[in-house]
């Protein structure tokens, strides 16, 4: 029987925390069952950013999946901070019938990467789904942190550029 690539083992692979990097986090329900985008959620998802130990730069709530962008705190984990929203989320989740993927998928900026390329991809995502028209605002996305006020500044209607919309994933235009 051939050897399998996939897996929790493959996610886990190679994960590193770093006190002060930054993070791009996706968490996905289980069976990618829709239902996330609900306005108690999204409050709720809010309340434990604003708690977070973590400096959350962006959030985006999609129908199936989340993405977070943050730094991570001196004297913290990956898995900690991810814990920290996952973990309080699951009773609200619950209610609708909606549960948590047991893992997650990151990607850790080099120091040299910019900030901007994550964050419209971030806010460019329910576009891309065809979730909402391009001149209306996706309700589920904000930027939370004065680390990342400039990005709203430059782009205060909280729209993408259509240009935007057909540009791949940053980290896969990563180079080593």
């Amino acid at each position: 029987m051939p050897k399998s690539h996939g897996g929790l083992a493959a996610l886990r692979k190679n994960r590193i925390t770093i006190s002060g990097a930054r993070y791009f986090v996706t968490c996905v329900t289980q069976d990618r069952k829709k239902g996330l985008d609900q306005g108690k959620i999204w409050e709720h998802l809010l309340q434990l950013i604003s708690k977070s130990e973590a400096d959350v730069y962006a959030a985006v709530l999609m129908p199936d999946h989340l993405h977070l962008f943050f730094e991570l705190p001196k004297g913290s984990t990956l898995s900690a901070i991810i814990r920290a929203i996952k973990g309080p989320m699951t009773p609200v989740m619950r209610s609708t019938g909606i549960r948590w993927q047991k893992n997650y998928f990151e990607h850790r900026l080099r120091e040299s990467e910019e900030t901007e390329p994550y964050l419209r991809y971030m806010l460019s995502n329910p576009y891309r789904a065809q979730l909402v028209k391009i001149t209306e605002a996706w309700p589920y996305w904000a930027v939370t942190s004065e680390s990342a006020e400039w990005f709203i500044n430059k782009f205060p209607n909280q729209c993408p550029e259509p240009e935007w919309i057909v540009v791949a994933a940053p980290w896969s235009e990563t180079k080593e």
